[in-house]
Order: structure tokens, then C-alpha cells, then sequence
């Protein structure tokens, strides 16, 4: 029997999308918020690029504005890998899903 496709054996369709967040870290106590973007969402995580190093498994808190409100969204990074210029994608999962950031 064949392996389905990689693009659809994931739980929920990406869909491109960037908008500025900040990150805060569990292992920094939350204490600083890390300039990032999203990359890319689904209904149970997405995809974003930051600067600060992050590893699978670290748990952390996305901060968003969805118009005059400001969000935030726990979630656990599922993945990471480097890319040019420091920045570095990162995959977060989300806890509970989610309709939309930004």
C-alpha cells in the first residue's frame, strides 16, 4: 500500500499567512517577548520566524493583535530548522486550535 503524500497526511490545510508576533518563552519564565512573524497557519499550528533560538518540545506563548485586541496563544514548538540570515523557522502546535492570528 502506498504513503499517502506528505502535504496530506497533517491534520489541517497550511495556509500562508504573515503577521507580526511576539513570542515569550517558558524557559525564560516569560519574562521577554522575541520579535517574530507567522509563516504560515493551519487549525492546529503554524509556522514562524524568529530570531531566538528554540528547540522541539520548548513550550512557549505567541502574543498577536486581532484588531484593538491583544491575544495570546500557548504552544508548544513541534520543529525547527535554519534558514539564511539567522532567522530560523519554527513549527508551533497549538494546544487547542484556532481560527485565525492577525
Amino acid at each position: 500500500m502506498e504513503s499517502p503524500p506528505v502535504a496530506e497526511s497533517r491534520r489541517s490545510r497550511r495556509v500562508p499567512e504573515a503577521n507580526p508576533i511576539l513570542v515569550a518563552i517558558a524557559s525564560e519564565d516569560y519574562q521577554v517577548q522575541h520579535k517574530a512573524f507567522t509563516m504560515d497557519r493551519s487549525r492546529h499550528g503554524l509556522g514562524i520566524r524568529a530570531r531566538v533560538q528554540l528547540s522541539p518540545g520548548d513550550t512557549i506563548v505567541i502574543f498577536h493583535q486581532d484588531g484593538s485586541h491583544s491575544q495570546t496563544t500557548p504552544a508548544r514548538v513541534v520543529g525547527t530548522r535554519t534558514k539564511i540570515q539567522s532567522w530560523v523557522l519554527r513549527g508551533a502546535g497549538m494546544s487547542e486550535p484556532f481560527s485565525r492570528i492577525g
